[in-house]
């Protein structure tokens, strides 16, 4: 069996990344346990980093793992957190304006709720002002997938002057954490929080990783 093509994301590989986050979006299981609206997980989670891409904007050093026409997972960020803030912004005064399956999107408000009251932690965005997301379908993980998505990011990254990234992730994937560590992020901070609890079971502990200077040569200074 071939190995997936590592290619630049376009804008019409929205659904397939939609459709592998809402699968992908609980742990590695699908998101459906504690988000019932697909369709606004979707525009949430996937929607800003379409609808702002461009050479430096939201979206611009987005990658997917394909193969035989099928997306098996992706990489998307955001080099500028300012820029996402303001995606995302537009996302939702789209989506609220237009007309909702009522029972999902109800049946998604608690954890809405709960994701307002337990924010994920994050480093100072300054110093890292890109973030990213990385998720595979299960018949994509072990095949060295996800540090080929990483490395074609970061490396778009530093071609765009990006000082440094970092990402949010929990314990519950330490796959995540051992992949991100030998790419060389460090992690900046960490807390247990009660946000999963109702899904999970127990508390979670979130961790937020960084790297300076992606895709840079790590003996140089990083840019300003």
């Amino acid at each position: 069996m071939s190995a997936p093509l590592v290619r630049q994301i376009r804008p019409d590989d929205v659904a397939a990344v939609a459709r592998i986050a809402y699968l992908t979006g609980f742990f590695g299981e699908s998101a459906a346990v504690y988000f019932p609206d697909a369709a606004l997980f979707g525009a949430l989670w996937v929607g800003p980093y379409f609808g702002g891409a461009g050479a430096g904007g939201v979206g611009a050093a987005g990658f997917v793992a394909e193969r035989g026409g099928e997306v098996l997972g992706y990489i998307v960020g955001a080099p500028d957190h300012g820029a996402y803030r303001r995606a995302l912004s537009g996302v939702v005064a789209r989506y609220v304006t237009s007309t909702l399956p009522a029972t999902a999107t109800l049946r998604s408000v608690p954890y809405l709720l709960r994701a307002g009251r337990f924010p994920s932690p994050h480093a100072d965005w300054a110093a890292y002002p890109a973030h990213l997301h990385l998720n595979l379908l299960p018949g994509a993980r072990g095949l060295g997938v996800g540090r080929r998505l990483l490395d074609a990011h970061l490396g778009a990254l530093g071609g765009l002057g990006v000082p440094g990234v970092q990402l949010s992730t929990t314990t519950e994937n330490p796959a995540a954490i051992t992949l991100y560590g030998r790419a060389g992020f460090t992690v900046l901070d960490s807390r247990t929080t009660p946000l999963w609890v109702p899904w999970l079971g127990h508390p979670a502990t979130q961790v937020v990783m960084g790297l300076r200077c992606p895709g840079w040569d790590r003996d140089r200074a990083c840019p300003d």
